[in-house]
């Protein structure tokens, strides 16, 4: 079957600022059900675009992806602000946001950015001006957010869960000049604006001098956005607007989404794929945004979901577990979400598969990072999706796959992921050892390995530092956690490699089981075995009741290599 796809052009986006149901005026904070521009569903014709962005891969000696690059007059110095500016006069009579009942129509989101601009005026912040953020996702933040973009504040954004102590440490270690939180600090003695419930910020009356001046670049930084510290201390990513933009866009070129649809933002803003991809695509790209604060209360987020007709929604892999899970103790559905994309780590298959057979939705993958603002590889849609793959790598970026001597590697040869383009960080702040050694030769080194097929699809082995080297043959501890995952009874798994005296180095797995179960560590080795190569069978087993992780998801690694236990088996 054919759908007909509506498109609305900007004089028919002008003409509905009524509600369609009612025929009432849509007004600044209207409370109720969101009028609806379009009852239809949204199918595309994907294989034109996917097949002219994946490459024409031939069987040279090295493999150099380059992304179908599509010169758009304007936008390369075009900053987020100018955007924003020129989408509430293109879809002025739409709504931009929605958040708890009140919605902001596109025309009317400058003046509210001017206001909020002012008020930081007035408080004496000026351009560039640096403020460490540890506040919840809601309009409020986000409106803070859209303003400092547009005075040219530059935010690094935290979890609120962040310690005081190690808030402070990274406003100290990007020269902030204060703090903005949604609670007082209670033991520090640093600069802090409180924003309210009511969303009305009261800003401190002094701040902390800068010590250390930003760069300048071509395109001005918009944000600094700590690393996920899966490998140790966060370090602080500069991104520009320029940065921001192009990987915007390129993500909206490829994948299967248009101005007509509602993202469901419930992404953390700290992050940067919520930040970028979750909450400023759909603003630059004229879609309605619907923010949830998290998700739980998991009422809230059907309701909004009901109420705003939403149809794409950004997750984790932990998102998508927990939705499962929840899925098992009531009934909900999802609809209308059409388009579910995973991101900010792996996904394993068997948490894909478990999602997909309870609400009969398909996950699309991608792969970003950082440093690259951040998405580098996505799928298009469900249709055209390979599971288990990042998809085809977006045309603003430029990738290459090499070995240890830098040199490009063939086709499905695993080797360290390169990036370059317009989405690539300039640098890490104030770190000049970790951008001598990250950033060579115009090329950005991510530390994570992949591969590429014979049709452009990128494929993440795991980190390169997380590589266990056992009897000379190289062991994946992805590829060893998804059999662990399918082990009946193992909630998570977490692999990484312990050098033993005279042994070398061993596969040492940590196994956290579901809820109300009791695991026998021999028993996972011997499934081990069943499915993989020996050298790649974990020789030790620890059952744990929960692996360190970031905010995110991201399991900490680095602090399971820092020590051995007595309660492990070794087989």
């Amino acid at each position: 079957m054919v759908h007909k796809i509506s498109h609305f052009s900007k004089a028919e986006h002008e003409a509905k600022e009524r509600d369609t149901v009612t025929g009432t005026p849509v007004s600044l904070h209207q409370i109720g059900n969101l009028p609806i521009l379009h009852d239809r569903q949204h199918v595309l014709l994907f294989w034109r675009k996917y097949t002219t962005t994946l490459p024409v891969c031939h069987p040279l000696p090295g493999l150099c992806y380059n992304g179908s690059k599509k010169e758009k007059k304007g936008t390369m110095l075009e900053t987020i602000p100018e955007r924003l500016e020129k989408m509430s006069r293109d879809y002025r009579g739409k709504v931009a946001i929605s958040f708890r009942g009140t919605r902001i129509l596109y025309r009317d989101l400058p003046g509210i950015i001017a206001q909020e601009v002012a008020a930081m005026q007035q408080a004496g912040i000026r351009p560039g001006t640096r403020v460490v953020t540890a506040i919840g996702n809601s309009w409020h933040a986000l409106r803070f957010y859209l303003a400092a973009l547009t005075l040219g504040v530059i935010p690094i954004p935290l979890s609120p869960r962040t310690p005081e102590d190690m808030q402070v440490n990274i406003l100290h270690a990007a020269s902030a000049q204060f703090l903005l939180r949604e609670t007082p600090l209670k033991d520090q003695d640093v600069p802090c604006a409180i924003l309210r419930e009511n969303g009305e910020i009261s800003y401190p009356s002094t701040f902390l001098p800068s010590s250390i001046p930003l760069p300048e670049f071509e395109s001005p930084v918009a944000a600094l956005f700590c690393t996920s510290g899966t490998t140790g201390m966060p370090k602080l990513v500069m991104l520009t607007h320029r940065n921001i933009l192009s990987d915007i866009d390129s993500c909206f070129d490829l994948v299967d989404i248009s101005p007509e649809d509602r993202m469901l933002g419930v992404l953390p803003m700290f992050h940067v794929f919520g930040f970028s991809i979750a909450y400023l695509l759909p603003l630059m790209k004229g879609m309605t945004l619907t923010i949830v604060p998290s998700l739980y209360p998991l009422e809230e987020l059907i309701a909004a979901l009901r109420e705003d007709q939403s149809t794409v929604f950004l997750g984790v892999p932990a998102m998508f577990s927990i939705l499962t899970g929840a899925r098992r103790k009531t009934s909900f559905d999802l609809y209308p979400l059409r388009l579910l994309i995973c991101g900010g780590d792996a996904l394993p298959s068997r948490v894909r598969e478990a999602f997909e057979e309870a609400f009969g939705l398909r996950i699309i993958e991608g792969y970003g990072i950082t440093e690259a603002s951040p998405v580098v590889a996505v799928n298009p849609s469900p249709e055209v999706r390979v599971p288990g793959s990042a998809g085809p790598v977006i045309s603003a970026i430029r990738l290459r796959i090499v070995n240890d001597a830098g040199e490009d590697l063939r086709t499905n040869e695993v080797g360290e992921i390169l990036l370059a383009g317009d989405p690539i960080s300039p640098g890490y702040f104030a770190n000049p050892e970790e951008n001598a050694r990250a950033f060579r030769e115009g090329w950005f080194c991510t530390g994570d390995l992949g591969r590429m097929d014979e049709r452009g699809i990128l494929y993440i082995e795991g980190r390169k530092k997380e590589v266990i080297i056992v009897s000379g043959f190289n062991v994946y501890p992805q590829e060893v956690e998804e059999v662990l995952l399918g082990f009946p009874g193992v909630a998570q798994a977490a692999v990484v490699g312990v050098k033993r005296e005279l042994r070398g180095e061993m596969v040492k797995a940590y196994i956290v089981p579901q809820e109300g179960v009791s695991l026998k560590p021999r028993e996972i080795v011997d499934f081990c075995r069943k499915h993989l190569p020996p050298h790649k069978v974990p020789r030790l087993v620890e059952i744990v009741p929960g692996l360190p992780q970031t905010v995110t998801g991201k399991v900490m690694k680095y602090l399971l290599t820092q020590a051995t236990s007595e309660k492990e088996y070794e087989a």
